[in-house]
Order: C-alpha cells, then structure tokens, then sequence
C-alpha cells in the first residue's frame, strides 16, 4: 500500500500540494502559537543587576493565607520583604553576605522623560558594579551613575544631576561612573541612607542578594535558606529564577501572555484541525470516482482505507518537518509584536521546546488522519457499483457521525451563547464568545450541504432570470451538487465568520470601554506627564487655585475583597481552622476632597467626602451580593498582600461589567510597585471657561518635569485613541486566525476549480463557448460567495449578540459598519479571483486534451 500510495501522490499534485499547505500552515501556527504559552509558563528571565548573586530572596506573589478558589491567582503587585529577615538569611551556614535591595523609580534624568531605576550603594556587588571614575556615594545627595547613562546624558564625577523620583524633583551630585557588563537598564546607585528615604517604605525591603561562601552549592544554599525563612510572604530563587526579582513587570507579563496565549492557541489549534480536515476531505472527496474504479477492480474495503492513509501521513510526515524552523520564527514574531506593544517586558525570554512541536504535529496529523478516514469510509464500505454511481453527483452527505457530530457542537455552540448572554457580564464575556464563534462554523460546516440547498433553491429563480441560459446551468450545477458546493462555502464562511466576530468583539469593547470613561470622569481637565509620574503633592497645590472647584488623584490597582469562612481544605488541599474566599475588584485611587467634583458617577449612599484613611466605596451590586451596606466593614486584600479592614462610607452604580472600588490614593499608591501618581483629575468652578483652567492649571504643573495638562475633549479623545494592549493581542489573534482562513479559502477554491477542467473540456465539446463557460463558472463564484457569506454572518451573530446583550444589552456591535463591508467585499474579491482564474488556464487547453487528462 505504501508503494501504491507514492505512486497515486504522482498523479494528484493538485490535492498533495492543497494538503500539504493546509497542514504546513496549521503546523506552524499552533507551534507559535504554543511557543507562546510556554514563554508564559515558564516565565524564563535572566538575571541582570543581581547576575552576582546565586541566591536571592523575594516576596512571593502566592494568595497569601488559606484562600479558596484563588490557586491561580497571584497577587498583582510587587510583595515586599520584611527587613527583619536579613538576620534569619544572613544567620543560614554557607552565606558569606545577605544584602539589601531596593528599587526605586526614577523617571526624569536632566529633565527628560527616561525610565530608570535608583538602589543603595551597598546592592553594588550584587551586579557588580565596578567604579571606573570618581568615587561612591558619601553624602545622602551623592549619586554613582552607570557608564552608558553616563554617556547617554553627558555628565562626568562632579556634574550636576536632576532626577524626578516618582514624579518629584532632586537635584544629586554624580560622585562616580560604574560599569557592569550584566545590566542593561539606566541604574543611580544612591547612599544606603538615601536610598532607604527614597523607597519611602520603612521596615520593608524589595528582596535580599545572597553572596554565598567559598565551596558552597547554591541549590543547597538555597534550601537552607527557605527551611529557615518562616513559612509564606517569601520566596528563594536560584539560577534563572533570579530575575524575577529583579523585574516586577513579569508578574504582569505572565498574567497577560497566559490568557491570550491560551486564546490564541485554542482558536488557532480549532481553526487548524478544522481547516486540514476540510481540505484534506475536499481532496478524498475528488478522488470517490478514482477510489471506486479502485473498488471496481478487486481492491478491498481495508486496502484502500490503509492507502489513503498512507498517503496523508506521508504528507502530514513531510509538513511537519518544513514547519520546525518556520514554526519557531513564527512564535518569535508574534513574541516580538507583543514586547513591542507593551504587553510583556522584553526581558521574559521566549522559549519553545519539543512540547508545542509535537502539539503542533499531533494536532494536524490526527486532524487529518481522521478527515482522510471518514471520507474514504463510506466508498469502502458500499459495493462497486454503488461506489461508481455515488461518485459521479456526491448526493449523499448525511451519516449517523455526521449527525451526532452537529447535535453536540451546535449544542455546545448554543449553550456557550447562553452563558454568555445570562451569566457574563462586560468585557469578560468575550472569553466565551470567541470559542463559540469557532463551535458555531463548524457546526453550521457539518449541515453546510443542506443549507447549501436550500440556499441555492432560495437563490434558483432571480440568479437565472438575471443572468440567462449560463446561470441557470450554474444553479443547476449548485442544486445538483450541493457537497461539492458546501466544500467551497466553508471556507468563505469561515474567512467571513470568524474575520467579522473577532473584530466586532473587540471594536464593542472599545466603544463600551470609551462610553464608561467618558461617563465616568467629571473632570474639566486631566494632568498627566510624559514620564507617567506627578508629585503627589501637586493635587493640594491645583486645589487650592482660584479657577478649581475640585482636584483629584487617580491612581489603578488591583485587590481582593475577602470572605472569611469556616473549617474546610484550602486550595492546597489542606485542613484549616480558616479560610477565606477572594473576589478580585479593581481599584481605583482618589482624593476625598475632589472626588465627589470629579466622579461621574454620583454616591447612591454615603459621602466621597468620607473617604479617607481606611475607607471605601463599593459598587452598589457588590454590596448588595455580599449582604453588606454603607457603614459596615469589609476585608481588603491590597495588590501587594497587605490586609486592611475597610469601612463602607459610600456607594455607587458603575456600568454592569466595569464594576470598581474608589480607595484613598495616599493608601493605593504605596501598595503598588511603582508608587507613582500618573494622572490628576480637575473640576472647574462655576462660569471658568476650560480654556482659562487649562492655562491655570498647566501654570500651576509648571515646575514638574513633562507635566502635560489637557481639556476633557482631549482626553476623551485621547482614550479613545489609545493603544490598548487588550486591542493589540485581540488584533493580532484575528489577523492570524483569519490569515490561516484565508490561505484555507484559496487553497481550496483553487484546487476545486482546477479539477473541474476535465467538466469544462466536456461542455466546450457539446458546444459551448469559452466564454459562456465563463459566464456559468462567474455565476457559481457569485453563488457560492453569497452562500458563505449569509453562513459567515450567522456565524458571527451567534457570537457576537449574546456578547452584546453581556456588554452593554445591545443586539448590534459596536463599531463602524465599513468593516463589515470590508470584510464582505474581502470576501468576495478572494472568491472570484480563485475560481475565476483557475477556470481560465483550465479553458486554455485544447478541449480533447482536457477531457481525457487525469
């Protein structure tokens, strides 16, 4: 059989190539696409600035305590460490040094916007630094640059430097130049005592650098260390690990690239398997007459289904191997696109092993193995005869598997469409619109050939009396050979469906995301700076100005408000006396004295004004779910592990999906990793134009380095022109899974027509001219893309309504009307050109020699 199989490959280059590219194709993207989600996994990052230090110690990023349904869900902001645990490190045999390091961000040097990071002086062997002009920091305003920043800005030993930390202005003296080959990053190393003023947290420390003692291991260093830590709040890193603590944008990173990578490869993996295996039956189903002669002349039923199998896996043999190098180059492309959006910090190093190759290969070659056994189980099954006269019009297409097959995937198709629209709410819905978009083609793909016509019975009457005797020998064609249609439409309807559902579900979360800023801000104008940091104190000086009835700070985090509960297992499994059960909220950091001028949502209870010290102000919803109300206290979870007690002093009623907490900014800031105020929000007082406040407001922001102060217009504009990275990886996941589509729709259109050259060499042989062959092969284009494109649109409607009914309770997606249009018009230019061109070089041939070529 195996020998049998190479020979007919030699005949049937047209149905090799189209399964070879639909199996290459879908190979390289789900080895990206898993290259990808084991980057996220693994969180791989290189130790830079801490390079010198074999062991070092963290904050762990766990849920703290015995938390029920909180596993996978780590803290979002950085942990610190209790300064106390230096003595427990440094008391661990082995350990030559333990020191202290801190990080503060610095985000103006000499005046311009430029990311950096200030240490003490004693974290300097941790790299190590090595002095190469002038002298350590002696005095709290000494500063010891690193030699590329140094060069950068031109300054020497002696210079004067000005630095915004945190949005606040210094002035330092550069005391010395130090180069270290491991860091890449702009570093001030400050005196011990500055750099403790700087972080501005006492008792705490970001992480400790272990220096260990001549002779000893550090993976046993390390164990020593974490038996002797107390149990939780810290976490010992070792080897590659190391840079973890080096980089706190990789608990972010990880939190991104996880979801979207999963996203992106369980889309693109559905699109795959469902993409080769309509290729490869398209080119089983081509060959029915050539596999019943096969029957016809003594083959047996296994025979033949072991040589179409052969032939496959020799094809999915041959595409797996050229997809390895474009597979890994793929994965780095979509890795590179991601950093350069913002989504993951470069510093996360992309890696793919063995296991998204073999997903990658197994995916595919199952896919395609099961697609090359069902379509040649039905001709191996029937007698010969039955065989011949089956192949000549392919009118069956209904099978017990086929049928089973539909009930459960549209099943789950329309379950999801439930969840979706009764149990999701806002953006979050989109998690299960998009798989249900994919469970919707295929099912609408597995009833294609009776909808196909029906549609073409709907489509028989106008189509032949516009377009005379070639259209109705093309409706004919349609009717008559409905399978054969169905295996053109499907991919249309796929380009068309999924194209149409993952932009439209993106362009409503903007339009929805838009609505609720716009709605939600009060303010007159908005201060920002172009180093993303303002002093905090600036919200009392824009108070305080003549034209200002209201100044607020607004400041992003993330917490938990948690549940306390009674004896039961943890996530762990384990028995305890308590537990309690998180709810992830974000937050929102505001001052009390601005916040009710500046909110555009006004308290339902309770007073803005109240919130100060440990207060908060909850959505409506929330409380009333949670049994509580105004003037009762809850249990707070900051981002970075501390615990607060809480008490209710307002409440409030955000969009449905878009539910956040307002905290006191003075108490959010210090509990985020950078600590910085990026923006400040301003109410004008009664008859002040917003020309006159701007032009206040910015005199009063005038002494911070890149302050920038714009009017409401402008920045509702602005946030609407944002570059969201939610965008950026939804965009980039339509642009792969639609390319993928879109290679489908060629493949197969191309390849169909082709093979109708001996039928074209028929009808000019009976009499018809090349040109109403033509005519008939433009009306089947108009057809068949008509038809994919009406099952394309109820695919995305399946998708895309339960989805808004979640967002906002619209049955219409948000976002304009021309990318529909785009994507139609897409559509059917990508139609015409693969049938019509194919049909031309086909009509090429002389008549005789067509009808009689294989």
């Amino acid at each position: 059989m195996l020998r049998l199989a190479l020979k007919t490959l030699r005949f049937r280059k047209g149905g090799f190539l189209a399964s070879l590219v639909a199996l290459f194709v879908g190979a390289v993207v789900v080895q990206g696409c898993g290259g990808l989600l084991e980057t996220g996994i693994r969180a791989d990052v290189g130790a830079e600035r801490l390079a010198a230090a074999p062991v070092v110690v963290t904050g762990s990023q766990d849920y703290p305590g015995h938390a029920v349904g909180a596993a996978n869900d780590p803290l979002t902001e950085r942990v610190p460490l209790d300064e106390n645990l230096m003595d427990v490190v440094a008391g661990v045999p082995g350990v030559a040094a333990a020191v202290p390091d801190v990080s503060v961000p610095v985000t103006a040097l000499a005046g311009r916007p430029m990311s950096a990071s200030g240490h003490g002086w004693s974290s300097a062997p941790l790299s190590p630094y090595r002095l190469v002009a002038g002298a350590g920091p002696a005095a709290s305003g000494d500063v010891v640059l690193d030699g590329a920043t140094a060069r950068r800005l031109g300054v020497r030993p002696g210079a004067r430097l000005e630095a915004s930390v945190r949005g606040v202005p210094h002035a330092f003296r550069v005391s010395g130049i130090a180069e270290n080959r491991n860091a890449t990053g702009s570093v001030l190393l400050f005196s011990d005592g500055e750099a403790a003023r700087l972080y501005d947290r006492p008792g705490k420390i970001d992480g400790i650098g272990v220096l260990a003692a001549p002779g000893t291991a550090p993976a046993k260093l390390a164990k020593a260390i974490d038996d002797a830590l107390p149990d939780g709040g810290a976490r010992v890193l070792q080897g590659d690990d190391r840079g973890i603590a080096e980089f706190p944008d990789m608990i972010s990173g990880r939190r991104n690239l996880i979801p979207v990578a999963g996203a992106f490869g369980g889309l693109a993996t559905m699109v795959a398997i469902f993409v080769v295996g309509s290729t490869v039956g398209m080119s089983m189903q081509q060959r029915r007459r050539e596999m019943a002669l096969l029957r016809a002349t003594g083959v047996t039923p296994g025979q033949l289904r072991r040589m179409v199998m052969a032939e496959t896996f020799m094809i999915a043999v041959l595409a797996a191997g050229l997809s390895l190098a474009p597979g890994l180059a793929f994965g780095r492309f979509l890795y590179g696109v991601l950093v350069g959006q913002g989504l993951i910090p470069g510093e996360m190093v992309f890696v793919q092993g063995y296991v998204p190759r073999l997903a990658g290969f197994g995916a595919t070659l199952v896919a395609a193995l099961a697609a090359a056994f069902i379509a040649s189980r039905r001709v191996s099954r029937v007698r010969p005869t039955e065989a011949m006269a089956e192949a000549t019009l392919q009118g069956r297409w209904v099978s017990p598997i086929r049928v089973i097959l539909a009930v459960v995937v549209l099943g789950g198709a329309t379950a999801l469409a439930i969840v979706t629209a009764s149990v999701m709410t806002g953006p979050i819905a989109a998690s299960t619109a998009g798989p249900a978009a994919m469970l919707w083609a295929v099912g609408i793909a597995l009833v294609s050939p009776g909808l196909c016509r029906w549609l073409a019975a709907v489509l028989r009457r106008p189509v032949g009396l516009l377009s005379g005797l070639p259209g109705r020998m093309a409706m004919l064609n349609a009717s008559a050979r409905k399978v054969r249609l169905a295996s053109a439409v499907i991919p249309i309807m796929l380009v068309t469906g999924l194209a149409t559902a993952l932009i439209y579900l993106q362009t409503s979360q903007d339009g929805a995301a838009d609505r609720m800023f716009a709605d939600g801000l009060r303010a007159d104008a908005v201060v920002g700076s172009r180093s993303g940091a303002l002093p905090p104190s600036l919200v009392d000086a824009i108070s305080r100005l003549p034209q200002v009835a209201g100044a607020s700070a607004s400041v992003s985090g993330e917490g938990s408000l948690e549940t306390l509960l009674g004896p039961g297992e943890d996530d762990d499994g384990v028995m305890v006396d308590r537990r309690v059960r998180p709810s992830r909220i974000d937050l929102r950091g505001v001052t009390a004295s601005g916040a009710r001028q500046t909110v555009g949502y006004p308290a339902v209870r309770g007073d803005y004004g109240r919130l100060t010290g440990d207060s908060i102000v909850l959505p409506a919803g929330v409380l009333r779910d949670s049994g509580k109300r105004v003037g009762d206290r809850v249990r707070l979870r900051w981002g970075n592990g501390d615990v607060s007690t809480m008490t209710v002093v307002a409440s409030f009623t955000p969009p449905r999906g878009f539910e956040y907490a307002m905290v006191p900014a003075t108490a959010l800031l210090p509990r985020t990793t950078a600590g910085v105020l990026p923006q400040i929000m301003v109410r004008a007082e009664p008859g002040v134009s917003p020309p006159a406040l701007v032009a206040a407001v910015r005199k009063a922001a005038a002494g911070v380095p890149g302050s920038t102060v714009v009017s409401r217009a402008e920045a509702d504009a602005a946030h609407a022109g944002r570059d969201g990275t939610g965008r950026v990886a939804s965009f980039l996941l339509a642009a792969v899974v639609v390319g993928y589509a879109v290679i489908a729709l060629v493949n197969a259109l191309i390849v169909a027509t082709a093979e109708r050259r001996g039928e074209f060499a028929l009808q000019r042989l009976i009499g018809s001219t090349r040109g109403q062959v033509m005519w008939m092969v433009s009306v089947e284009a108009l057809v068949t893309a008509l038809v994919g494109i009406v099952l394309g649109t109820a695919v995305a409607a399946g998708a895309l309504v339960p989805f808004g009914l979640a967002l906002d309770g619209s049955v219409l997606p948000g976002g304009p009307a021309w990318i529909y249009l785009a994507i139609v018009g897409a559509a059917v230019a990508l139609t015409f050109a693969t049938i019509l061109l194919p049909a031309a070089v086909a009509l090429r041939a002389r008549p005789v020699e067509a009808a009689v070529a294989p």
